[in-house]
């Protein structure tokens, strides 16, 4: 039985807003709902890690509006 199915593709999604790719971060059927804050702190922080965000500016603005939506920032 596969577990978290479609979770990759949520990542993909949104790295690619962060990186600025797309202006939105909403998925078919708002499949990136299903994911908790903790799974988006998470891939930010393994994608800084990495070197993956193409422009850590625009990326760390970004974040902090969806830690905003969560009520965090």
């Amino acid at each position: 039985m596969v577990k978290n199915r479609g979770a990759h593709k949520t990542g993909v999604v949104f790295l690619a807003w962060l990186n600025g790719f797309q202006d939105h971060f909403v998925m078919l059927n708002g499949a990136q709902a299903t994911r908790p804050l903790p799974y988006f702190t998470e891939v930010f922080r393994l994608a800084d890690q990495c070197g993956l965000l193409r422009d850590p500016d625009v990326a760390m603005t970004r974040m902090k509006r969806l830690l905003s939506v969560y009520g965090v920032a």
